[in-house]
């Protein structure tokens, strides 16, 4: 038998030794739910056939034939996966085995666990099932159980993760829910036109197959109210938007409905958790004893809209996922103001970092942004220039850049205007970003050390660019084009022991001294080991 071990995992890639728990099997009413999904992924097929007809070409049919093996295939994985899958949950460990080909053990220390969340898809909520995730940190894969019963989800959330009791239900305090107005804000956006393209395509792919063609006949209406070019290119961006905004619309309003975000205590302490979904349920727990900070994140497009993404900065949370909405993040795009406010119940002490006025960078910082905006369009403008000379690009693209040198200039203007820090409450606050400004207040006791960065431009300006690394959310926090005395304040702030053996000692008479050469370049003398020649180190 082949054994494989995700990375990540510290444990050996070995089955341990003793039956003392025994292996538990995923819940038999999952084949069923497959069984079904098979029966439903035949009828596009079938259907077509009975619409169209079974003498049609290939050609006519591809796409249902499509669908329906996908479907089946789907179905037949799933039911190998759950005869070949085993869980088992002991004092030390969470362990699974999987696999047919390739026999895959996985095994997370209880300790390490960071989360446990439940999911379950409408073939899930209809028999009673849910997917539990169980997580140990962002560098390592969650273990998925897909599926158990609802009340197994439940015991399993509350014995790997501190939940609360029958007892401890009036303590739950509730920080935030659903407010339906936030719908606009989620569902028009730039991608909203991408997404009514996809849906129109695969609305028509599916209605050939019954011979009827929506494409065609939007195009006849279309040709029917519009006299003009213009006229015809702004219905179909009409249509377009129409298709675009349902499927976001009813995207929201599945992932969010009922949305909560409520605290819950017991007597191990507190924890964050988030309650939503419609067709489709999902809890999150965030422990408060992991909680180092929030961040804040406002794409260029939202930002003049007043909204943002809030997330909290914990350890064991990760900050991104493919299929689902990443486990840090605590709100819906809301407006600004109402980030700051669940910010201030979310994160302990009667500080209020996120408000805080933050200290202008120097003007430093300006420049260098608009020179790189003029560089950018010197080289753009002198590559289209050499690709015109060739004939590979038009004679008119090399003006472009010079054009669009206006747009270049004013985002360096804002990328100066974002930027900003301070430190306030026990908290550093970082901003920063043109395309998306992402504010982020981090506790000082959670910053592990500084990273100084200088290039030779912003030697010649006199900044310096600092990171701050950390355990939690991104890891790593920045603060671009710092001055010097900015600098040196900031360390002093934030961790204070970090420039002590770098700085001169200040004579008494001259506290002017340290401004005026902070930093020096002298060496010590290392020390001289015992029984070692001096002449010979």
């Amino acid at each position: 038998m082949t054994l494989a071990q995700s990375p990540g995992d510290t444990a050996p890639a070995r089955e341990p030794a003793g039956d003392e728990v025994p292996w538990q099997r995923l819940h038999g009413r999952l084949i069923w739910v497959n069984a079904v999904r098979l029966v439903l992924s035949t009828l596009p097929t079938l259907l077509s056939m009975l619409f169209l007809g079974t003498d049609r070409r290939m050609a006519d049919l591809w796409p249902a034939v499509g669908a329906t093996t996908a479907g089946v295939l789907v179905s037949v994985a799933d039911v190998v996966r759950w005869m070949r899958t085993r869980y088992r949950i002991t004092e030390d460990l969470v362990e699974i085995r999987t696999g047919r080909v390739l026999r895959v053990y996985r095994q997370i220390p209880r300790d390490r666990i960071r989360a446990v969340d439940s999911k379950a898809r409408l073939r899930h909520r209809l028999a009673g099932l849910r997917v539990v995730f169980v997580s140990a940190g962002r560098s390592r894969p969650s273990v998925r159980l897909d599926a158990v019963t609802k009340d197994m989800a439940i015991a399993l959330q509350r014995e790997l993760m501190p939940a609360q009791s029958e007892e401890d239900a009036a303590r739950e305090t509730v920080i935030a829910r659903i407010h339906w107005t936030w719908v606009f804000h989620n569902v028009i956006n730039v991608w909203g036109m991408l997404v009514g393209a996809l849906l129109l395509w695969s609305a028509d792919s599916l209605l050939q197959l019954v011979g009827l063609d929506l494409i065609g006949t939007l195009d006849h209406a279309v040709d029917h109210l519009a006299t003009s070019r213009a006229g015809r290119w702004a219905l179909w961006a009409g249509v377009l938007f129409v298709f675009g905004f349902a499927a976001l619309l009813s995207g929201f309003v599945a992932g969010n409905w009922g949305f909560r975000l409520v605290r819950t205590a017991n007597d191990e302490g507190t924890t964050l958790l988030t309650r939503q979904g419609l067709l489709s349920t999902r809890e999150v727990r965030r422990d408060d004893r992991r909680l180092r900070g929030m961040h804040l994140s406002e794409p260029l497009f939202w930002r003049w809209m007043g909204l943002t993404e809030t997330a909290v900065i914990s350890t064991g949370l990760a900050t991104w996922s493919l299929n689902s909405e990443a486990a840090s993040n605590i709100l819906p795009r809301a407006p600004i103001r109402e980030a700051r406010r669940v910010a201030a119940l979310v994160l302990p002490g009667p500080e209020r970092p996120l408000e805080a006025p933050l200290r202008r960078h120097p003007r430093a910082a300006l420049y260098r942004r608009l020179l790189w905006a003029a560089l950018l369009t010197a080289a753009l403008t002198g590559l289209l220039s050499w690709l015109a000379a060739t004939d590979a690009v038009p004679g008119w693209a090399p003006a472009v850049p010079l054009w669009a040198s206006p747009l270049t200039l004013l985002g360096a203007v804002i990328a100066f205007r974002s930027l900003g820090h301070t430190a306030t409450g026990g908290y550093l606050v970082l901003r920063r970003g043109l395309s998306r400004r992402q504010t982020a207040a981090l506790r000082c006791d959670a910053v592990l050390g500084l990273k100084v960065r200088q290039t030779l431009l912003q030697r010649a300006l006199g900044l310096l660019s600092i990171g701050t690394p950390t355990a939690a959310g991104e890891r790593f926090y920045h603060a671009p084009d710092l001055g010097t005395e900015q600098f040196l304040t900031f360390a002093r702030e934030i961790v204070p022991e970090f420039l002590t053996e770098f700085l001169e000692p200040v004579p008494r008479s001259d506290p002017k001294s340290v401004a005026a050469k902070p930093l020096t370049t002298e060496r010590k003398t290392p020390a001289r080991l015992p029984g070692r020649d001096p002449g010979r180190q």
